[in-house]
């Protein structure tokens, strides 16, 4: 029916596959392993440093909260004057 060698798959070509697949996987395993001991010497520090970081995330966290703050603010503000001006409750001079 179907001239394609790749429809009726035979056992060479199952067993190339699968020993491709069973590269690739090594070479991931091997890639994150790799990756896990880079991030783990990366997190080796000393105390003064872990107080440094912290104050650094302190300041960090305070100046989001602060930007997130005016946002809102600012948002409710100009929804609030939309409001009066859409549905005229401020009376004219």
């Amino acid at each position: 029916m179907n001239s394609n060698p790749q429809s009726q798959p035979g056992p060479h070509y199952i067993a190339e596959r699968v020993a491709h697949l069973e590269t690739a996987i090594d070479y991931q395993g091997q890639a994150i392993s790799g990756l896990r001991d880079e991030t783990r010497a990366g997190f080796v520090r000393t105390d003064a440093e872990f107080v440094r970081m912290h104050e650094q995330l302190s300041r960090i966290r305070t100046t989001d909260f602060r930007i997130l703050l005016s946002i809102c603010l600012s948002t409710a503000l100009g929804t609030a004057g939309l409001l009066i001006k859409v549905f005229g409750l401020l009376p004219a001079h």
